[in-house]
């Protein structure tokens, strides 16, 4: 009985305390493929991006000019041709505000020529715009300097949570508030949304914000959703300024 009794299996309590060193590597694991994906997306969306903008936005303005050509130099073009030629500019049109949107969406420019506060306020804007919904946004005096492929993470957290925003039915205004203080950048987005049911927090909402929280670990960042008592819900994510 002795032997027996010094045998036995530990408490299941004292089971759970012990990591398990397979799962935490499976986590590691998983860990650095959202990583890498991440990072592989962006290199990828940057590519595209290049090409429709280059390609593709180039062969649809020199088509644009070919049309303006014809109509200046061409005295004889009858009432069908020139209201042809008209849809066929409209087209062009539409086509280049649609590639520009998508090279926006892919790899914004704007974050790479005038700063993260502009691809924001542009971004923001245009959503709100969009959706019908009303927005306030404010930002300090400068932006910080950052390496790109901080910017790039923090633009890509900032986006994906105002997506998330907007696939909320109730919402009617947005508000879009960064800061900087102390070594650290906050973006805060808060909406008007009505409190969700229990059967809504079970939505489809859960991989976009796994994805948000990844960035922010990425970033070294701390990130929170908040539901205020007077209703409505707050998105904040932290981020220190530099690196280390």
């Amino acid at each position: 009985m002795q032997n027996e009794a010094s045998t036995a299996s530990p408490p299941r309590d004292r089971l759970l305390a012990v990591p398990d060193a397979d799962l935490l590597d499976r986590v590691a694991e998983l860990d650095a493929l959202v990583t890498f994906l991440q990072a592989d997306f962006e290199q990828k969306s940057s590519v595209v991006a290049r090409k429709l903008h280059d390609e593709i936005g180039g062969a649809v303005i020199g088509a644009m000019m070919d049309v303006a050509w014809i109509e200046q130099h061409d005295s004889v073009l009858t009432p069908d041709t020139s209201m042809r030629l008209g849809r066929v500019k409209d087209g062009l049109r539409g086509a280049v505000d649609l590639a520009r949107t998508m090279v926006e969406e892919l790899r914004p420019t704007l974050l790479d020529s005038v700063g993260l506060f502009a691809a924001l306020s542009w971004q923001f804007r245009r959503g709100c715009a969009n959706a019908g919904i009303g927005y306030q946004e404010t930002y300090p005096e400068s932006a910080p300097e950052m390496e790109a492929n901080r910017l790039i993470a923090l633009f890509r957290i900032a986006q994906e949570a105002f997506n998330v925003a907007l696939q909320q039915g109730s919402v009617s205004l947005v508000s879009l508030a960064v800061e900087t203080t102390g070594g650290h950048l906050m973006v805060q987005l808060a909406d008007d949304r009505r409190r969700p049911s229990a059967a809504a927090g079970r939505d489809g909402l859960s991989n976009p914000m796994s994805s948000i929280f990844h960035r922010v670990k990425q970033l070294n960042g701390q990130a929170a959703v908040m539901s205020p008592a007077a209703g409505g819900s707050v998105f904040r994510v932290t981020i220190p300024l530099n690196r280390d």
